[in-house]
């Protein structure tokens, strides 16, 4: 039994479950297809010329696709998680693959405690999502309405939980044995301190304080940049920081910048890996806004790391000289439907790969939209074509595709039809 009483033992039933998944997942993850792609993801991020911009699929609506490759067999909670997780990525990669990679080694996930900062999000969910999408509509309960919030935080405990990331080693090698080796997965860094906030003040709350409150929400901001800090030291003096990551946030993480590390055998500091930061509720305030109140904070995150990711589904075109201005090591910038691409084009140049964020709402009706989702595409390339800027197609965010997820499928295909029309390496 592990600390919350699950049997560790594997029934008989779920581990030939798992076994033949695994060999399924393991004959991919070998092929020299596979192994292939992670050099092209390097490439990009190094920012060379002339690599094929990767198209990528993620956070699909997987509880509206009613498919029997997709319907869990196993009974223990532990192998239900896994198998999940299995058929997931076989059945992305036999239908709308493009160009995503499988880790050519099994992951036991390192296991951490935290005990938080002091808080507990209250949240109505206002629309909740039907499709199997975590995507839904939330109304906040405001837990930080006056000054006297500041002396409830706390610094959050972040100790490693020996005996469950032991556990995590022993069921992974059991059900990968012979097929994959395994390796220990480490924390990524991700700091999304206005998500944070947000979630605890109210979006609308947030953007009023900037105007009436802005002593006391530089007050809060410095508590949650003092609370990434603390956590990421106490993630390097752990040594749980993962030097492999092949996805930052759905985006391509493969560098050769970063070396790869081994967790049992190296000493691992943020200066070996990722971090990615964002601010979306900032979607509407101006550049001068955004960098006093976000980006000289996640500097002094950004500046203890290796490569650094901006963005999320906020539009930036216009913000892409501060993040110049601010950040050393940038490295990947992202460009949502809401930015105009022509302007990020000629603002990045060749200084940065722009992680394009195509609209999912293209596919949403059951089938691709084409003639709108073909003008974005080609929209991006041509901008990247005129400023040999680095670039990539990511769909995700997808709330639905009416059950339907050969819609996916189409919408890789049509995007590689306009790389291959109008892309010039």
């Amino acid at each position: 039994m592990n600390s919350n009483g699950e049997n560790r033992s594997i029934a008989e039933k779920d581990l030939n479950i798992l076994r033949r998944l695994a060999g399924e997942y393991a004959s991919l993850a070998l092929s020299d297809g596979n192994l292939s792609i992670p050099e092209r993801y390097r490439a990009l991020n190094s920012l060379e010329s002339g690599v094929r911009p990767p198209v990528l699929v993620f956070e699909e609506p997987w509880g509206e696709f009613d498919c029997e490759e997709l319907k869990l067999k196993c009974t223990q909670p532990r192998c239900r998680a896994l198998e999940g997780k299995l058929r997931m990525e076989l059945f992305k990669c036999r239908h709308h693959r493009g160009d995503y990679a499988l880790k050519p080694y099994a992951e036991a996930q390192v296991a951490v405690r935290d005990s938080g900062y002091g808080f507990t999000v209250r949240d109505a969910r206002t629309i909740e999502s039907q499709t199997g999408s975590s995507i839904s509509s939330h109304r906040y309960t405001d837990l930080l309405a006056d000054e006297s919030s500041l002396e409830k935080f706390r610094m959050p405990s972040v100790e490693l939980d020996e005996s469950e990331t032991q556990a995590n080693v022993e069921f992974v090698s059991e059900v990968f044995n012979g097929l994959m080796r395994v390796r220990k997965a480490g924390i990524m860094l991700y700091m999304p301190t206005w998500d944070d906030i947000a979630m605890l003040r109210g979006a609308e709350n947030c953007m009023i304080d900037l105007y009436d409150r802005p002593e006391y929400t530089h007050a809060l901001v410095e508590k949650f940049t003092e609370i990434h800090l603390h956590r990421l030291t106490r993630y390097e003096e752990l040594n749980v920081l993962e030097t492999d990551p092949y996805y930052c946030h759905c985006t391509p993480a493969c560098s050769r910048e970063l070396p790869v590390k081994d967790m049992d055998r190296d000493r691992i500091t943020a200066r070996d890996v990722w971090c990615r930061s964002m601010a979306q509720v900032f979607s509407m305030v101006s550049p001068e806004v955004r960098d006093e109140f976000d980006l000289k904070y996640i500097k002094r995150i950004f500046d203890r790391c290796g490569l650094s990711y901006y963005g999320c589904c906020e539009p930036l075109h216009d913000q892409i000289p501060n993040l110049r201005k601010r950040f050393k090591n940038l490295r990947r910038i992202s460009i949502t439907p809401w930015a105009d691409p022509d302007v990020a084009a000629d603002e990045i140049g060749r200084d940065y790969v722009l992680s394009y964020k195509c609209n999912p709402a293209f596919v949403a009706g059951g089938h691709l939209d084409e003639e709108p989702a073909r003008r974005e595409v080609r929209r991006v390339i041509l901008a990247c074509n005129r400023n040999r800027t680095p670039f990539e197609f990511i769909l995700k965010d997808i709330s639905t595709v009416s059950g339907r997820p050969g819609a996916l499928a189409e919408w890789v295909d049509m995007v590689n039809g306009e790389i291959d029309r109008y892309w010039k390496p």
